[in-house]
């Protein structure tokens, strides 16, 4: 039986008039974070190569960044710390101090379109635990 709704399902293949079978384009539009700007509990944090984490907003202790540069940040919560490169990244780490930011989305080209020119890419995401987050939060503190 033929489906007509078949090329619309993602990741399937689809007959074409002719007989032939082409796969669906499963690529789809990247956002680095969540541009709605209301208030939320959690951040999600997808990565593309490791597990992703969701922490708690209320855990979050310090976003330490340069002024001069829109290219990292690192997010200081009390268990674990997350470190964000990438590109433009200034609305994204205001998102975050704000606490308007459900999600941040690191940047697969196998997963996602190539991003427009401009807009904020994350081109990795590292989560930092034990004894070198103790390390960090060491210096967090005696800096404060």
């Amino acid at each position: 039986m033929n489906d007509p709704l078949a090329q619309y399902r993602r990741g399937q293949a689809s007959t074409s008039p002719s007989g032939q079978s082409r796969k669906i384009a499963e690529k789809r539009e990247y956002e680095a974070y969540d541009k709605r700007g209301k208030s939320c509990p959690y951040t999600e944090i997808f990565c593309a190569s490791q597990p992703s984490q969701s922490p708690q907003s209320r855990f979050l202790l310090s976003v330490v960044f340069s002024a001069d540069f829109d290219d990292a940040f690192t997010l200081l919560y009390s268990f674990m710390a997350v470190e964000v490169r990438g590109k433009n990244l200034k609305e994204v780490r205001q998102a975050i101090q704000m606490g308007r930011c459900e999600f941040l989305q690191e940047y697969s080209v196998s997963e996602f379109l190539p991003p427009a020119k401009g807009v904020p890419v994350i081109e990795s995401i590292r989560f930092i635990a034990g004894e070198k987050l103790d390390d960090i939060l060491s210096t967090y503190k005696a800096a404060k």
